[in-house]
């Protein structure tokens, strides 16, 4: 079972940064490499770019609470949410490729579990 954790792609969970615009000022965001091509799929699922769309959860999240806590956590969890929402997209398609001709060993990961 532990494999199944312990084996996967070292690129997946290696931290990116990278630069938005949240309320008209400019921060930066680290989240590890799976989260960010997940979030990139997802915008553009909606017609946005990654930063736009970042911007607009935020906005969205705004109009609803006074403030986020952790909002790298939340774009987590919203990663976690377009996956299971699109269950018949294997995870494997999220790999990491550094150079078009680098292909990485498949990751296998468990299907999503209906609630």
């Amino acid at each position: 079972m532990c494999n199944l954790y312990s084996g996967q792609d070292k690129r997946l969970y290696a931290r990116e940064k990278r630069s938005v615009r949240l309320s008209g000022f400019v921060t930066s965001i680290c989240l590890e490499r799976l989260f960010w091509r997940v979030l990139d799929e997802a915008a553009a699922s909606e017609g946005l770019s990654t930063p736009r769309f970042i911007g607009k959860l935020y906005e969205e999240m705004q109009a609803r609470e006074d403030s986020i806590s952790s909002f790298a956590s939340l774009l987590r969890v919203t990663c976690a949410i377009y996956i299971n929402r699109n269950p018949d997209k294997p995870l494997v398609s999220y790999v990491v490729r550094e150079a078009p001709t680098a292909m990485p060993a498949p990751v296998v990961m468990p299907a999503p579990v209906a609630a």
